[in-house]
């Protein structure tokens, strides 16, 4: 037997592991399947003020001595003194109780169940018909439980949205990336039950990603200008300045490339980028750039799916380079490590948004079939235009491309950033008055 054919059922395996994750909205892990069999011995509180609802990958951050969402657990932060909160961590999470912030809870078997059910009786996990879903079903009878008054979350199922609607409790998305028209914030996601299951707000980090979400959902979805909690909430800003950094002052500039990862079954002919998301050309100019500091930072999803062997990948190609650390900079949130940085490099990454935020330019850099001027247009226009975001091709970069780090650049960036910066804390501020006064009705 050949060992493409040893390997089928493993690879059909995983390949429908992310087919879930990708079209359901779902990271799963084996733990975490497990803790939701046992999730209905846990009793959940009722008559809670604000339910977030939050899942592993967006909560790498460590706060307290416990795991920290940067987006969702500045507001919990922000309200539970007065305020009765609740996390659930969404499917199928393993990270809860004391070793997170806030109290979070799992409670998924409901969603397996239904599953299930969809299964047997509609022969599809999908959701069809907006009546009599199982799904939505057992999401109705959480929420009757629970009994919140508004829910905050990261991309909030169709499914949850249609049983809030239900029962007239607000839900909330919180952006957490870059708006794109890749399946929660896709027309055509709920093109088949007309364009119903959209949460109420999406909250938006500033105007540009407002209008990018109007324009991509064509106007389905209603944005909400709050600022990004992460770096405009005092919880926030006290999570980076906590955390220890070492600037390297006898280096020209420090530069922060944060890693991109491809999908399980999803191959590239560039081994650098399909190892570790960054392109051979970008490996190259940091190999050749002893006068910089390179901070790399691997995504929370490399991290978690593929830590040992990419670390292992970085060890082999950067032997022996004392300008270059990725173990320092991944475990710090991302303003952290970003933290005095002259620049930043990307390969089409969302993270060019967190840079923008914290008055750092970046460079996109191009990879054949990944990223392309083109595409970097498509996502990023708004901020190239500002002037704090530039397209370079791989085929191009060189040592002079760091020209663009220069402190004329660097003072451009904060001339800009520094309205942004004020709008955001202005509009946190405003969003949290909001939730204030509905809390208090």
């Amino acid at each position: 037997m050949s060992n493409s054919k040893q390997r089928g059922p493993i690879t059909k395996y995983f390949s429908f592991y992310f087919h879930i994750r990708a079209r359901y909205n779902i990271v799963w892990s084996f733990t975490g399947l497990f803790l939701a069999l046992l999730s209905p011995f846990r009793r959940l509180p009722e008559n809670v003020d604000i339910l977030f609802l939050c899942h592993d990958v967006h909560r790498h951050a460590r706060k307290y001595g416990m795991w920290y969402s940067s987006l969702i657990d500045p507001i919990n932060e922000e309200f539970n003194s007065r305020f009765k909160c609740l996390t659930i961590a969404t499917p199928f999470s393993k990270l809860f109780g004391h070793k997170c912030y806030g109290d979070v809870r799992i409670h998924s078997l409901i969603v397996i169940i239904a599953f299930l059910k969809r299964i047997i009786f509609s022969r599809t996990l999908g959701l069809k018909k907006v009546d009599n879903d199982p799904l939505i079903g057992a999401y109705l009878k959480l929420l009757k439980k629970i009994n919140p008054k508004i829910v905050i979350g990261i991309q909030p199922s169709v499914e949850f949205c249609l049983a809030a609607k239900k029962l007239n409790i607000p839900t909330y998305d919180m952006q957490h990336g870059l708006i794109s028209n890749v399946n929660y914030y896709a027309i055509e996601k709920r093109e088949s039950i007309n364009q119903v299951g959209w949460p109420d707000l999406v909250l938006c980090w500033d105007k540009q990603s407002a209008d990018r979400l109007i324009r991509i959902t064509s106007g389905n979805a209603k944005p909400m200008i709050i600022g990004n909690p992460s770096y405009h909430s005092n919880a926030g800003r006290e999570l980076h300045n906590s955390q220890e950094i070492v600037h390297q002052r006898s280096f020209n500039k420090e530069i922060l490339v944060t890693l991109t990862y491809l999908d399980f079954g999803v191959t590239h002919d560039d081994e650098c980028f399909r190892e570790v998301g960054i392109p051979t050309q970008l490996v190259n100019l940091i190999l050749s750039s002893p006068d910089v500091f390179w901070r790399l930072r691997l995504h929370p999803v490399q991290l978690k799916f593929a830590n040992k062997r990419i670390v292992a990948y970085l060890n082999k190609v950067f032997l022996g380079k004392n300008n270059i650390d990725w173990s320092s900079y991944s475990s710090l949130s991302f303003g952290a490590a970003i933290k005095g940085c002259n620049g930043h490099m990307t390969v089409g990454s969302a993270s060019a948004l967190d840079a923008f935020q914290n008055s750092v330019p970046t460079i996109l850099v191009g990879c054949p079939g990944v990223a392309d001027a083109k595409t970097a247009d498509l996502y990023f226009s708004e901020y190239i235009q500002s002037g704090v975001v530039k397209y370079i091709d791989g085929k191009v970069l060189s040592a002079e491309s760091l020209n663009f780090f220069n402190h004329s650049h660097e003072i451009l960036a904060y001339e800009i950033k520094s309205d942004s910066l004020t709008d955001g804390y202005k509009n946190f501020s405003n969003f949290s008055k909001s939730i204030f006064l509905h809390l208090e009705k």
